[in-house]
């Protein structure tokens, strides 16, 4: 865990992992700063990762962002896996004025998986622009990437991503999704997904969606005799919990669900520690997790 709360200064994180044969373990980054606003000088935060995943490995890296508004963020990570290897991203990107983050999964040989999992809140005027990209190089490869986010205010959002599948690739299972939902008159968001499909007998599928909050949903739980404000909460808590419970760290998807509800009740100054009367964690069930969430989607073939 990194707790900055400097103006004026950046920090530059370089990781590199190595995961030998049949390894497994488990990767958790957390950036906070425990006052978000007021600060007027700008500040940098620039993380480099790259995973390396030999035969059998399987790793899970989990990453949380909750930076002060004077923060510019710049995110690059990478992975590389070898045959029945597995990798499982998942990330919260919460805070900061400007993120720029950049993830690419390289599935180098036969039975590779990768799985990325991306919740992102913005409100103010922040600004985040993500991109995933997978890449499939060897047979019976499969790659799962699955982004949501909210904006209110200001904030604007920006999802990009790819799936690219090579010749070499038969056999291969991708799934790219980018939702997004605008709370407000000038927040924004934009979904941009791609395929690249170089062979064939693959399954490939790739969905997007932006939109307001549903009124009809609001209308109902106030009729319910909810206040606005907390119907529109729970439409929001309702939206992310898809994802948010496959984050396979369960401290992590804790972490994200209280500081979603932080941020939607305007709380600026932070602790890590801090807890909320929130989310019962025996009312998720645990079957939820193993469930597949691509499911259902039609698929090319």
């Amino acid at each position: 865990m990194t707790v900055l709360d400097a103006e004026g200064h950046g920090l530059f994180a370089q990781n590199m992992v190595v995961a030998e044969d049949r390894s497994k373990f488990t990767i958790l980054e957390e950036q906070y700063s425990t006052r978000l606003t007021g600060r007027t000088q700008r500040s940098l935060y620039s993380g480099l990762s790259e995973v390396h995943l030999h035969d059998g490995a399987e790793i899970t890296y989990s990453h949380i962002n909750h930076l002060g508004g004077n923060f510019n963020i710049f995110l690059n990570k990478r992975s590389i896996g070898q045959r029945d290897s597995k990798i499982v991203w998942s990330a919260g990107l919460l805070g900061g004025a400007y993120t720029r983050s950049r993830l690419e999964s390289l599935m180098n040989d036969q039975g590779a998986t990768s799985e990325n999992v991306e919740v992102v809140f913005g409100s103010d005027a922040q600004r985040f622009d993500t991109v995933s990209n997978i890449t499939h190089m060897g047979p019976n490869t499969s790659g799962h990437a699955i982004s949501k986010g909210v904006v209110r205010d200001k904030a604007r959002l920006v999802f990009k991503g790819m799936i690219r599948i090579c010749k070499d690739a038969k056999n291969s299972r991708a799934y790219l999704a980018e939702h997004g939902m605008i709370l407000g008159k000038e927040a924004r968001a934009d979904a941009i997904p791609g395929l690249e499909i170089e062979t064939n007998e693959v399954k490939a599928t790739h969905s997007a969606s932006v939109a307001q909050i549903n009124e009809e949903q609001i209308f109902y739980l106030m009729s319910r005799g909810l206040p606005e404000d907390e119907a529109k909460r729970l439409i929001i808590v309702g939206f992310f919990e898809p994802i948010v419970e496959r984050i396979p760290v369960p401290e992590v998807a804790r972490r994200i669900r209280r500081i979603v509800q932080l941020k939607w009740s305007s709380v600026h100054d932070f602790n890590a520690s801090m807890t909320l009367p929130a989310v019962d964690d025996e009312y998720y069930d645990e079957t939820q997790k193993t469930r597949d969430i691509f499911e259902g989607h039609y698929k090319y073939r």
